[in-house]
């Protein structure tokens, strides 16, 4: 039995699941996935930070530039995600990936439906999207997130990878959990609806700013060599701006206002107002992992590095069409460097 795959899992054992790296080569990043994730970053900056901020201090033509600029950074992010995305599922679609048949019929029948339904909604006014069409994209994209989860988990990879593909099952989980908790009981008028949607709400959150902790443990800096001392200074410095920034933002908008632009920046709320800045620890610790994955030896690690950027600049638990597409991008890349680690793995044992 090889050692790459879990032979505990149901319909494994009756298959001749021995691979090597040269049978399905993951470790590389698909193409255009890092083009998303700097696109997805400008994004998040241009329309969810600047715009949103001090919208209300800026002339008119300002404003018309940064709408453009930030609709040129989205429509990029979207385009490329997609392509990124394709190639993602069009790899543990194919024969060599060596899933079941009712996993790759799966990933095939979400991946077909949710791509041209984000490409149309993308393409479409916004007027012209209503909630219905929202939400059975929604429903699409975390059926898509749990198909590619699974496959992620299926092999042995190692335990930090591990531990983020289960941080991403749980903040799907609690998204999906919260959302329709909260379309059913408001309904049915169910007295407990806003109780136990927030409990959710707020587990999902706890896993999802727990993501980056988890890929960090994954990462092996050597702090000595110059690289790892290169990976260390990006890193803290990618910190200390983010967690910097954060504190200047706050300072410029006033504390009441700071809260709502967080929320509508990465739909973070756990955290009352008043300590709505605690959240520069968590943000700034998640961007420098970005970084420092970004610049890993290992290209399968820095797959996780993209994986990072798109996923933080979706916020949690998003809405739109294309946070979702980032957010279904950064499972498919991280369940793609779960499959490398453990091919990888396995060869070096074999």
């Amino acid at each position: 039995m090889p050692r790459g795959v879990d032979s505990t899992l149901p319909g494994v054992a009756s298959v001749d699941t021995s691979t090597t790296k040269a049978d399905l080569p993951l470790a590389l990043a698909p193409p255009l996935a890092w083009m998303a994730a700097l696109a997805a970053s400008a994004e998040l900056l241009v329309n969810r930070v600047l715009l949103r901020s001090w919208e209300a201090s800026w002339s008119r033509e300002a404003l018309v530039r940064f709408d453009r600029w930030g609709d040129f950074a989205r429509n990029v992010a979207v385009m490329s995600g997609l392509v990124a995305l394709s190639f993602c599922l069009a790899a543990f679609c194919s024969r060599r990936s060596r899933l079941p048949l009712s996993a790759r019929l799966g990933l095939a029948g979400f991946g077909g439906a949710f791509i041209p339904a984000i490409a149309l909604m993308t393409a479409m006014p916004r007027t012209w999207t209503g909630v219905e069409l929202v939400l059975v994209v929604a429903g699409l994209a975390h059926g898509l997130m749990f198909l590619l989860i699974l496959v992620g988990l299926r092999w042995r990879s190692s335990r930090p990878t591990i531990a983020a593909l289960l941080m991403l099952l749980i903040t799907t989980t609690c998204s999906i959990a919260s959302l329709i908790v909260a379309l059913l009981g408001g309904r049915e008028y169910w007295e407990h609806t806003e109780r136990l949607a927030n409990a959710f709400r707020w587990s999902g959150e706890i896993a999802y700013l727990l993501v980056p902790i988890a890929v960090g443990l994954a990462l092996r800096i050597a702090a000595r060599a110059t690289r790892g001392q290169l990976v260390v200074a990006v890193s803290t410095f990618a910190a200390a701006t983010v967690a910097g920034g954060l504190v200047a933002w706050r300072s410029a908008v006033g504390r009441a206002e700071f809260a709502t632009v967080i929320y509508g920046s990465f739909r973070l709320n756990l955290l009352p107002d008043r300590m709505v800045l605690l959240y520069a620890i968590p943000l700034g610790i998640g961007w420098a992992v970005a970084c420092a994955s970004s610049l890993a030896r290992e290209p399968e690690r820095r797959q996780l590095g993209a994986a990072l950027f798109v996923l933080l600049s979706a916020g949690y638990a998003p809405r739109t069409p294309s946070a979702l597409v980032f957010t279904v991008l950064a499972v498919a890349l991280v369940a793609r460097s779960a499959v490398a680690q453990a091919q990888k793995a396995s060869t070096a044992s074999a």
